[in-house]
């Protein structure tokens, strides 16, 4: 089966598939055969299966594809990614541990989607945050060669997830505009470099993981939210000194400079206290006799 394919011709989208005007069917047929091995997924090239029984497709009762999942296949998972096929009724895209390569613009995604996984990948170019569409609940990213600055200014307001680990990103961040749901970031092995401010996390923040980066300057982790149960800035060049409230409660990591910081906050509103972060090795110990 050939689908033909239809292009819009406006001046701001020049090129681009007109999603509405191609069946579900023929959008997905267009997605999968910039893989390698698509057979794998449809049956046959020539003559592919219906999409909805489709390896790794999942489709709601009105036959409408909202789920496609393609991964563990390694070096034998290659190909590129073509957003710009997924049908408008996508929510969830997951192709991880795989070999795709080449570049995708994140603005491609359809509207609906709530879901990108795309970890360990060798996917290349910049990524322009601020395009994502509004409902997207969960972006993993981590390990692939992604390069440039990002933005974290204007993150969908659902987002939950942020995962973005082991890139080549660089440049600042701004911790102070985060969406309010989100709970988990990961942006350890970057090349991210500047101070860091933490005094004004969601209250739903549960892990944020900036380690060997380039950040530099003294942390205030003052206002850490209750929910944070770990928290990790090590292999920086942060200043030694951290600025913290008298009764929260830490395990850190022993020999690392800055610390790794796990566990619960107490009633610590205006008790503050300035330590060296080698301190906290002793407190460490003490904690555990």
């Amino acid at each position: 089966m050939y689908a033909v394919v239809f292009f819009t011709c406006s001046d701001n989208d020049v090129g681009r598939v007109d999603r509405a005007s191609l069946p579900q069917q023929a959008l997905m047929e267009l997605f999968i055969f910039g893989l390698n091995e698509p057979e794998e997924i449809c049956g046959s090239r020539d003559n592919p299966d219906d999409v909805c029984e489709w390896q790794g497709v999942k489709c709601n009762g009105d036959r409408e594809v909202e789920d496609f999942h393609w991964g563990f296949k390694w070096d034998n998972g290659t190909g590129t990614l073509g957003l710009e096929f997924l049908p408008p009724s996508m929510k969830v895209v997951a192709m991880y541990q795989n070999a795709l390569y080449g570049t995708f613009q994140l603005a491609d995604l359809p509207k609906k989607m709530e879901v990108v996984c795309l970890f360990e990948n060798q996917l290349t170019g910049s990524l322009d945050l601020d395009s994502l569409p509004a409902v997207v609940r969960s972006l993993q990213l981590s390990k692939n060669e992604f390069t440039g600055d990002i933005s974290l200014e204007n993150l969908p307001k659902c987002l939950k997830e942020l995962e973005l680990a082991e890139n080549q990103l660089s440049g600042t961040i701004c911790l102070t505009s985060l969406p309010p749901a989100l709970q988990v970031i990961h942006l350890k092995k970057n090349n991210f470099e500047g101070s860091l401010d933490f005094t004004r996390l969601p209250a739903s923040m549960k892990v944020i993981n900036l380690s060997e980066n380039r950040f530099s300057g003294t942390i205030d982790l003052g206002n850490l939210p209750e929910s944070m149960v770990n928290f990790d800035v090590r292999n920086n060049a942060l200043s030694r000194t951290v600025r913290m409230p008298k009764e929260l409660f830490f395990l850190v990591s022993r020999g690392t400079n800055p610390p790794r910081v796990r566990g619960k906050q107490g009633p610590h509103r205006g008790k503050y206290v300035s330590r060296d972060i080698h301190e906290y090795q002793n407190m460490n110990s003490a904690h555990k006799k």
